[in-house]
């Protein structure tokens, strides 16, 4: 008994010590990351930082564990996915495009316009065409760059936009006060956000969604207490690396 108590206490001394040096690592990266020219391709943006740990004496395997960690930390940290954000939208080459989606397009034509809200706006592409059409659009996104990205060209076309740099764990939906939510390109949605658009949303609101494939059709059963307008999972060219053709999920669902 003895022993295995010694061994408990060994192998949460190791994790301690690991949890503190990657706190290290990644709080080290972060101060990199602050020096580094814009890049929008993530891939050519975080990669010299491998090399830099190459260069450095670090194992490989320790590299290739810290990458882990650090692509992990950018997509979902807090203190990750606004700096790295702002790196990808101040690019001079998007690998986005710049147009709104066409998902969107097709999905208020013929609708009157109300209150919109873009989630996870970037450059603003969509709400700066929603606001085009008449809509009363609010945006946020974390990357503090995106945002102003947003104003610019809302600006530059003479519309306005509410534009606010956040999360969306910090962002108030609030309740029965927008008549569209937009969100392409920013993550899998889930039981959960269904549940914050239909507060959020007014009667007859609607949900317009694309993203990459999620496993199992889970975000079309997250919304199946929605009415499902259109759903696909398709092949096409997606809003970003277009390139070549990715499974892409699109849906359009109403509060009934």
């Amino acid at each position: 008994m003895r022993a295995l108590i010694w061994m408990f206490l060994a192998v949460a001394l190791v994790f301690g010590q690991r949890t503190t040096t990657d706190e290290a690592n990644w709080k080290a990266f972060l101060e990199w990351l602050k020096v580094q020219p814009p890049n929008s391709r993530p891939a050519d943006l975080i990669n010299p930082y491998r090399d830099k740990l190459l260069h450095e004496g670090v194992t490989e395997p320790e590299v290739n564990r810290r990458m882990d960690m650090i692509w992990s930390g950018c997509y979902h940290r807090p203190d990750g996915v606004g700096p790295f954000w702002s790196k990808i939208f101040a690019g001079d080459k998007p690998i986005f495009t710049e147009q709104p989606n066409a998902l969107l397009v097709s999905a208020i034509q013929g609708r009157k316009s109300g209150r919109a809200l873009d989630f996870g706006m970037g450059q603003g592409r969509n709400a700066v065409f929603l606001a085009q059409q008449g809509w009363d659009v609010t945006g946020f996104d974390p990357a503090e760059e995106a945002i102003r990205i947003a104003k610019k060209n809302a600006a530059s076309v003479g519309v306005k936009i509410h534009a606010i740099v956040a999360r969306d764990d910090q962002f108030d939906f609030g309740a029965t006060q927008w008549d569209l939510i937009v969100v392409t390109y920013v993550r899998d949605l889930t039981a959960h956000d269904a549940t914050v658009f239909r507060r959020a949303l007014r009667p007859g609101g609607v949900v317009v969604y694309e993203n990459g494939s999620s496993p199992d059709n889970g975000v079309l059963q997250a919304f199946l207490g929605f009415q499902i307008v259109r759903f696909e999972d398709v092949e096409a060219l997606s809003d970003w690396n277009r390139e070549e053709k990715h499974r892409v999920q699109k849906m359009i669902a109403r509060v009934p």
